[in-house]
């Protein structure tokens, strides 16, 4: 009890430091979902793999009901994926982002679905005209300004939540002890050097990369514990699972719909799906960064509980393979000061680590040296840099300096400089796998 206490008012004071509001949540989706486009229901979206993999743990529990509510559904990807396997079943989703609904809406109709529906509304306030059968959130809960309040309201509409969260623990932070996402990154690497060995094209449909600018508001983050969720849903029955399925990292330009992204997607489904099932007949699958949380009236009381923290072996990073844009940073020899908009000069030597050879003297998607500018916490000041020529094609296990010209912000600060390459049209490589070189910044 005690430590409950202490986690709430670690929680309260996190939404009083950041300034946290729904306003704000609102906005920061919007802008979010504005960034989505194409088709998610083909395997060769890299995404795709977490629809599938989130559709089917909720898949039993709606096998026997007629009308299942989807709230913060986003844009609506996991909603039309039941939707499509669950035709006799009633869907609806709600969301508080108008272009989150919009995009669901559009995902409804190129699905041919007429059993899904959404709305536009503040999920903290809808009120159901009807009772439901089943609540689903999908990386939903946390966004809540007042879980105990929801929890509460909603069963007098319905009888049983469903949820997939990100685990977190009695201070709210995410906790990722079996992060699994190196399993897909590598797999596209694969993919991405037999691409190339058989002569299919990537995608190099535009000169530069576009630049969407990134939410400038920040959204309610809240993680929670299995103590947590057992006081939210105090009197049900709790059964949780885990999975490592919800992916953070995308391959570059991750709607291209090429074949062997598709049938790559495949394998990367089936990777993921049994690596689930090992974990959990293992019972080690609570240790993922995701957890399934049902709760339900009368329903069986099972409290999973997992080995102690001191049974995870602390394993080494595991062998990588050899990617198209791997690339070290051996120095950086230039200014750490500089005046706002002002421009630089610095002298950076690299080495490709990769299998393919990177030219800026090419006509089309040439390979450049740039950058971006951080924040101290690493977010997004500006994207897009000044390109800079690589002096000669670069080969596999090659060393090369380079001559940088950099035009530091306008305004003064402490910030991070990084130092990245683009494959023009296609990449930056740190999108691609390979961190930025980050350099300590001072404008005065």
């Amino acid at each position: 009890m005690m430590l409950r206490s202490v986690s709430r008012l670690i929680h309260w004071g996190r939404d009083l430091v950041k300034g946290w509001s729904a306003d704000k949540d609102q906005a920061f989706h919007d802008s979010l979902f504005a960034r989505q486009r194409e088709n998610s229901f083909t395997f060769a979206y890299t995404g795709y793999v977490t629809i599938c993999r989130f559709a089917d743990l909720v898949s039993p529990y709606l096998t026997k009901a007629t009308m299942a509510l989807d709230l913060g559904c986003g844009c609506g990807e996991i909603t039309c994926e039941l939707a499509k396997r669950f035709p006799t079943v009633r869907f609806l989703g709600v969301d508080h982002s108008e272009r989150g609904i919009q995009r669901a809406r559009e995902h409804s109709e190129h699905l041919q679905l007429t059993n899904a529906a959404f709305e536009i509304a503040d999920v903290e306030q809808f009120e159901p005209v009807e009772a439901v059968d089943i609540i689903m959130m999908f990386d939903a809960f946390h966004h809540l300004s007042d879980p105990d309040r929801f929890v509460k309201r909603m069963l007098m509409r319905t009888s049983r939540f469903i949820l997939i969260e990100p685990r977190g623990d009695w201070k709210g932070t995410w906790r990722k002890d079996l992060e699994m996402d190196w399993l897909i990154t590598e797999l596209e690497k694969i993919r991405a050097r037999m691409a190339y060995m058989t002569g299919e094209h990537e995608n190099q449909t535009a000169d530069t990369l576009p630049s969407i600018p990134p939410p400038h508001n920040e959204a309610i983050e809240h993680r929670y514990s299995y103590e947590d969720f057992e006081s939210f849903f105090e009197g049900l029955s709790l059964t949780v699972r885990g999975t490592v399925a919800g992916l953070e990292i995308y391959p570059p330009d991750p709607y291209w719909p090429s074949p062997s992204r598709e049938r790559f997607g495949h394998l990367a489904y089936d990777l993921l799906k049994e690596t689930d099932g090992l974990l959990y007949d293992c019972n080690l699958d609570l240790f993922a960064k995701h957890w399934v949380v049902s709760a339900e009236r009368d329903g069986p009381r099972l409290r999973r509980r997992s080995p102690p923290d001191d049974h995870q072996q602390q394993l080494p990073p595991p062998q990588l393979v050899q990617g198209p844009y791997d690339v070290e940073y051996l120095s950086y020899e230039g200014p750490r000061t500089a005046a706002p908009g002002e421009e630089i000069s610095a002298i950076l030597c690299i080495r490709n680590r990769g299998w393919k050879v990177w030219s800026s003297h090419v006509n089309q998607n040439p390979v450049h040296i740039s950058y971006h500018w951080l924040d101290r916490k690493g977010r997004m000041l500006v994207e897009d840099g000044k390109r800079n020529l690589l002096p000669r094609a670069i080969g596999p296990n090659e060393e090369c300096i380079v001559e940088m010209r950099i035009v530091t912000l306008d305004h003064s600060g402490r910030i991070i400089l990084a130092i990245d390459l683009v494959h023009e049209g296609v990449t930056w490589f740190s999108q691609a796998g390979s961190p930025c070189h980050r350099i300590e910044f001072r404008v005065i």
